[in-house]
């Protein structure tokens, strides 16, 4: 649906990757999320933030599809998580650990090519 409207992964993602969700959650939700992060070990925040991402945007799925180009831009720069407390965030990190697991090991996993020390 986000292609087929027009929007590029580049007009939102960019900030959820640099920023990392810091502007998207108040600090104690940012807190947990950075925990497990750093939890993961190598690649919490490399790999495990993309996930968390894919989550994010499977949690509003229903309500993008009904969305055109406005809306749904304007509803991505500014997404309604200003309530979220542990439980919404629990609920994300859950659903980002399943995609995590089903996907982590497939081929073309995040077309991260990986350098030996």
């Amino acid at each position: 649906h986000l292609r087929h409207t027009g929007i590029e992964f580049l007009q939102f993602a960019f900030k959820w990757m640099n920023c990392l969700l810091l502007r998207e959650f108040r600090l104690s939700c940012v807190m947990r999320l950075w925990d497990t992060y750093l939890s993961e070990g190598d690649g919490g925040f490399e790999d495990f933030h993309v996930y968390v991402c894919a989550s994010f945007l499977v949690h509003f799925s229903s309500e993008l599809q009904q969305m055109g180009f406005d809306e749904l831009f304007q509803f991505m720069q500014n997404m309604p998580t200003h309530d979220w407390g542990d439980r919404e965030i629990e609920i994300l990190l859950s659903s980002a650990f399943v995609l995590s697991t089903l996907f982590g090991d497939s081929e073309a996993h995040l077309n991260v090519v990986r350098q030996s020390a």
